[in-house]
């Protein structure tokens, strides 16, 4: 299971549903699919040259496969790795580790200049008894043809949330807290909560700052949280958020040492 790095502000663009990554470093280890995720609208798109959709896959027992529409928009051919990963969180951090729940095929393929490749999902097990969840990882690869001495070539990648079994799960059951500087948001359910746009505001409606927020993710039985700059001198402080699309409020109390 492995934390992943935190990336380069410089070198990271924050999407809706995923994750896009522009990295000139080497390639990363398998075992490290992408930095903290976050989210887009309808399309993805790598440097206009290779375009994703859709931005999140789900299956069920009635759809036990799914398909990616990966299109090269650029005037060479794309090598592209597709691969999955099993997500979970820890202390309010994504984990991820490489799974093989799910076939996926092609696994890697190059798409030719403008033309799009089909990547199919299967699930080859029974539905589970509750959401599972996983991060689907699609790197742009490097084109060996195009190497220059001393030179690396951006190394893109994204990733995309995928569920699996979310229709047999208990609802997002969410808690507030505010403590140490930092909002909480606990999900006591069992579906995975979408969470972005996060305002809060002391008692008196001055607006205060909320660091990291980006669309962010809370699985079932996890916690998550935001610094929050002054909370422990606004007394009850009201929270406002998108939650899977909703408005959602809540009044809080800081706990302050």
């Amino acid at each position: 299971m492995t934390r992943l790095a935190s990336i380069n502000p410089k070198f990271a663009l924050a999407l809706a549903g995923g994750s896009l990554i522009l990295g000139w470093a080497p390639a990363l280890r398998a075992d490290e699919p992408t930095a903290t995720p976050a989210s887009v609208p309808q399309s993805g798109d790598f440097g206009a040259r290779l375009n994703i959709a859709p931005l999140r896959l789900e299956l069920d027992a009635a759809h036990p496969a799914a398909t990616l529409r990966l299109t090269n928009s650029s005037s060479r051919p794309l090598p592209v790795q597709t691969r999955l990963f099993a997500w979970s969180q820890d202390g309010g951090e994504d984990r991820y580790a490489p799974s093989a729940e799910l076939v996926i095929s092609p696994s890697i393929v190059s798409i030719a200049a403008g033309q799009t490749q089909i990547v199919r999902l299967l699930r080859t097990g029974p539905a589970s008894p509750g959401e599972k969840h996983f991060r689907l990882a699609v790197d742009q690869l490097p084109d060996p043809s195009l190497a220059k001495s001393g030179q690396a070539e951006a190394r893109l990648r994204f990733t995309i949330p995928v569920f699996l079994d979310r229709d047999k799960a208990q609802p997002t059951q969410l808690t507030w807290r505010l403590a140490g500087g930092r909002i909480e948001a606990s999900n006591a359910g069992g579906m995975t909560a979408r969470i972005f746009d996060l305002q809060a505001r002391s008692g008196d409606g001055r607006a205060l700052k909320v660091d990291r927020n980006t669309v962010r993710y809370v699985l079932a039985s996890s916690t998550i949280s935001w610094p929050v700059a002054g909370s422990c001198a606004s007394g009850p402080v009201t929270i406002a958020a998108q939650v899977d699309g909703q408005t959602y409020n809540a009044q809080v109390s800081p706990t302050c040492s």
